[in-house]
């Protein structure tokens, strides 16, 4: 399976800036059955330098750097990949991760504690009434699976999406009062609703690619990723309800929600500068009869 993802990031200014060094995190990250056919990144103004690294939490990142003024910031990513893996559900977990609660060896947990931790405690007491049906309720079951996967399926049919491009998270709280939220909003919640069960759980940042024939997502896609012995980490997407499975391209994975936007940075100068700022993005599945085209 072949996916093509273009993403147009694009400032205007009113006059000329200095532009403070921009972060990057367009690359894909390396997973079993995935790989890059091709990779190509343009930037404007083409006066900069551009880094590589990983950051702290195995991400790749891009630090683009600008000695002079533009009124015009334009980042255009093109990615083209081989997609091997298309069952979400081709994993094999062991024994002490068939039920729930899990058990994480010494070595897992010094690697999992803050994964395991609340980053919204105000949110406990509405996260575990949330969470309490699908663990000891009337339609309880003790497997790690079953729950996960219950869990997931529930969100879209308790919650309605709502599109925010404003920066930030919801609280978990806020969600479930309101019965509404962003993809990001749904991952906090998951995350905090599976912390809460024992479970190490991280935020994922990345592409949701459309199916031939179908209208794809305009803009990044958030969701989560658990960690379960014998499968690894495996993704989540609370907000359609289904395992992270072949058109899920994953970029990043940090502690919390809303940590990893794709371009990060600003310009030097006063606050109103900033004209225009327009974001495009298409994420596909090919057909074959577009493959050589690609």
């Amino acid at each position: 399976m072949l996916l093509r993802i273009d993403h147009i990031t694009e400032y205007r200014y009113r006059r000329a800036v200095g532009l403070t060094p921009h972060r990057l995190r367009l690359h894909p990250r390396g997973v079993p059955g995935l790989r890059i056919l091709r990779s190509e990144l343009r930037i404007h103004p083409g006066e900069h330098s551009l880094h590589w690294s990983l950051d702290a939490e195995g991400n790749v990142l891009g630090v683009a750097t600008f000695p002079a003024e533009s009124n015009c910031l334009r980042i255009e990513s093109s990615l083209l990949l081989d997609q091997r893996i298309t069952n979400p559900f081709d994993f094999l977990l062991e024994g002490r991760a068939l039920r729930l609660p899990l058990f994480y060896d010494d070595r897992e947990r010094q690697f999992l504690v803050p994964f395991l931790q609340s980053s919204d405690p105000g949110s406990t007491r509405e996260v575990s009434l949330l969470a309490e049906p699908f663990l000891r309720g009337v339609s309880a079951k003790d497997s790690t699976l079953d729950f996960l996967t219950a869990f997931t399926r529930a969100i879209p049919a308790l919650f309605r999406y709502s599109l925010r491009h404003e920066p930030g998270v919801q609280t978990a709280e806020e969600t479930i009062t309101r019965r509404e939220g962003t993809c990001r909003d749904f991952a906090h919640l998951f995350i905090e609703s599976v912390r809460s069960a024992g479970l190490a759980a991280r935020y994922v940042s990345g592409y949701l690619c459309s199916s031939p024939g179908s209208a794809g997502e305009n803009h990044t896609h958030g969701w989560c990723e658990v960690y379960l012995p014998g499968a690894g980490w495996r993704g989540f997407d609370p907000t359609n309800g289904i395992l992270a499975g072949a058109h899920h391209v994953a970029v990043a994975t940090s502690l919390t929600a809303g940590d990893i936007p794709p371009v990060e940075g600003s310009y030097c100068g006063e606050d109103g500068l900033l004209d225009a700022h327009e974001v495009t993005i298409s994420a596909r599945e090919l057909l074959p009869g577009e493959e050589e085209a690609a």
